[in-house]
């Protein structure tokens, strides 16, 4: 039976003084791949003030998978035990460790008050409020940490000083309320939970992306850092991937979805993406750390393709994510291809593209497709295409209304212009896409809009306008952007409604004329 249907969810609460007991035992412990602690000192005030009121702080959600995994060494500032049972945090992180961090009694770790930093908050007694001080002389009497407060021989501590320190009878009684009061009310709280048990790392994604509280994101990547972590290398993929996305920035694609990335990485043991088990790559014969870096090889290779030949200068124009992770298996497959080899590639994605490749397959013919387009990769398919019907063939979407990035059909219409305007010219890192409008900007008919490279378009402050651009550009640039001398001429006349006819029809008839040449029909509707 798949992990996924084996797993069990069961609500229940727990006292907080139980909850942090079994934190410091190791039976419920951080994992790695849950991010950094990033509350600020508002915040964990917050949090006290409104378990001081009986206020509910929301839902904890445990997770008790049968895989075992590496876990924070520390939560706050103290050292906690190795697991003792394999119950990790998986939502309730920051909470966690702002209640353990601050309520938890130094003197029982060797610690003093300053080496606490930011865990060190106080209660005032006679004004009933949170504090964090910044030094010690802004302490008086009645300012006690929340550690000792919370317990027991703490709090017994301040009754003793209050008596002690305090002469006046009525102020005195009043504080040893409040501090009983107060101690009470956190013995007293119970934190409700939920705890799941079984299911896999994606599973466990899923569940986070739905209950977490926080508004925080936990991908797969992360928690696979988690089952992956080596004490020797000290080897994160969670670490490694975001490393790897920066370097994508010279080619705009640094926010590629990781994802992605680790579909990539699971395409690398020769099946496709979506037969593979995130679990898989923890199989004793499958190297992640170097399966990875050599998939980030591949990766940027890749995108170097897309970027270079293709002129998807900006992620949002790739059409499909799919197409990545398939030229990133053929450089795999073929590390050095020739440039015969590259253009036989370039003709793969342009058919991909207008063909809608990838949204009529469905998942099994996906697998059929990535069979042949992996022979395509070593020489031993004429075009990696996966054909259903040979006779039937394939058709275009129709011609798109507006230009933007929310569809493959105007994305591969924007890339087409690209393609004219680039005409083989070597692009330069980081480029960019300016457009500028026939008429109003809000209308976003393909015809109404002239895409310039950003290069280009800073070159000269006159031709910024779509006037200047027009009656100052040669007929050769011009013809690039699909403007001919007759379009000019009614430009200058302002015959703007017959212009953009002109060129719509001009386009729609050089883009026939190319999809046609990749034996597809061109719907022109």
């Amino acid at each position: 039976m798949d992990a996924k249907q084996t797993i069990s969810v069961k609500p229940d609460k727990i006292r907080l003084v139980n909850l942090l007991e079994d934190i410091s035992e190791g039976k419920i412990s951080i994992p790695i791949f849950q991010r950094e602690f990033v509350w600020k000192t508002n915040q964990m005030v917050e949090l006290f003030d409104s378990i001081s009121k009986g206020f509910p702080v929301g839902s904890l959600l445990f997770w008790k998978p049968e895989n075992k995994y590496k876990t924070f060494e520390k939560i706050g500032v103290y050292t906690v035990p190795p697991p003792t049972d394999n119950y990790y945090v998986l939502d309730g992180f920051q909470r966690i460790t702002t209640l353990f961090g601050v309520l938890t009694n130094p003197q029982k770790h060797n610690k003093k008050e300053k080496d606490l930093k930011e865990y060190l908050i106080y209660y005032n007694l006679s004004k009933m409020e949170f504090a964090s001080l910044r030094s010690r002389k802004d302490r008086s009497d009645y300012y006690v940490p929340l550690y000792q407060l919370f317990d027991t021989f703490g709090y017994l501590e301040i009754i003793d000083d209050i008596r002690n320190n305090i002469s006046e009878k009525t102020k005195q009684n009043d504080l040893i309320q409040r501090a009983k009061e107060f101690n009470k009310i956190f013995l007293d709280y119970h934190v409700p939970f939920v705890e799941i048990k079984g299911g896999d790392i994606s599973s466990a994604v899923q569940i986070f992306s739905r209950v977490n509280s926080t508004g925080q994101k936990i991908t797969e990547d992360f928690m696979l850092s988690a089952l992956s972590y080596d004490d020797v290398t000290g080897f994160l993929l969670s670490k490694a991937i975001t490393e790897f996305l920066g370097d994508l920035n010279q080619f705009n694609f640094d926010d590629l979805s990781r994802k992605t990335v680790l579909n990539c990485i699971q395409n690398a043991n020769g099946r496709i993406y979506f037969d593979v088990k995130i679990e898989d790559l923890l199989l004793p014969n499958f190297d992640l750390q170097k399966f990875s870096q050599n998939t980030f090889d591949n990766i940027k290779k890749a995108v170097e393709f897309l970027y270079k030949r293709i002129n998807v200068l900006v992620l949002g124009l790739l059409p499909y994510p799919t197409q990545l992770i398939f030229i990133s298996e053929y450089f795999r497959l073929n590390p050095n291809p020739t440039n015969a080899q590259l253009n036989d590639l370039e003709r793969w994605f342009w058919i991909t593209t207008y063909s809608n490749y990838f949204t009529i397959y469905s998942l099994s013919q996906q697998r059929a497709a990535y069979q042949e387009f992996c022979k395509f990769a070593i020489g031993s398919h004429p075009d990696g295409i996966y054909k259903i019907d040979n006779e039937q063939g394939f058709s275009t979407a129709k011609y798109p209304t507006k230009i933007n990035f929310g569809g493959v059909r105007p994305k591969a219409l924007q890339l087409f212009y690209l393609k004219s305007i680039v005409n083989n010219e070597e692009i330069q890192e980081r480029e960019g896409i300016k457009e500028i409008f026939i008429t109003s900007k809000k209308d976003r008919t393909p015809a109404n809009i002239i895409f310039r490279l950003s290069s280009e378009f800073e070159k000269n402050q006159q031709n910024k306008t779509v006037k200047g651009f027009i009656e100052n550009s040669s007929l050769e640039e011009l013809s690039k952007h699909f403007i001919t001398q007759e379009m000019v001429t009614l430009y200058k006349q302002n015959n703007l409604d017959e212009f953009i006819s002109k060129r719509e029809k001009l386009i729609k008839s050089k883009e026939a004329e190319f999809v046609k040449k990749l034996g597809i029909k061109y719907s022109n509707n």
